[in-house]
């Protein structure tokens, strides 16, 4: 773009020289030098610009391929186990476990927050001294515990919640619909 604008500037110049008191033949000369010059001017901006589409190109290509990498190993994500709770007023609570070829992720939704990612599972013990396991993911944390076939999820305030074990088809169901 500079190249071009350069050119104009210095077509305009050399027009205005010729206009100015140039002889014929010197007139003729300079037109046939300016148009040399832009000529040179317009093919330079094509290289650079075809240049640039080339590296745009491959910048293109390149993310897609990440991209296709990423969404393969997506696919390629199986569901483990998951839990689910509602505190009667409102409030969701999920947990979903699931492995891959990427490593081990959790979905965790604590009622307020919802966030999918690699997770931490620590070890933790209620007041009552019940102990549970903390699912970190992200900042958000949940608990769980179960007690023979019973499941509890613990939120982060301490309070327990009777939850149900899911399928991968209702852990899928539940969360589309908090979506």
């Amino acid at each position: 773009m500079k190249k071009k604008f350069l050119a104009l500037v210095l077509a305009g110049a050399m027009s205005v020289a010729v206009l100015a008191g140039c002889s014929d033949d010197g007139a003729a000369e300079t037109a046939d030098s300016v148009k040399a010059a832009a000529d040179e001017v317009v093919d330079d901006a094509k290289e650079v610009a075809e240049d640039v589409a080339e590296d745009v190109a491959e910048d293109v290509q390149e993310t897609a391929e990440d991209v296709a990498e990423d969404v393969e190993e997506a696919a390629d994500i199986s569901f483990v186990d998951g839990f689910y709770a509602n505190d009667g007023n409102g409030s969701d609570f999920m947990i979903a476990f699931y492995e891959g070829a990427a490593g081990d992720v959790a979905y965790v939704n604590d009622g307020t927050n919802e966030v999918l990612a690699e997770y931490v599972v620590e070890n933790a013990t209620l007041d009552d001294g019940t102990e549970y396991l903390v699912v970190t993911v992200g900042q958000t944390q949940i608990g769980y515990y179960e007690d023979g076939e019973d499941i509890y999820i613990v939120d982060d305030e301490g309070n327990i919640y009777a939850a149900g074990r899911l399928t991968e088809a209702e852990a899928d169901e539940i969360y589309n619909a908090l979506q």
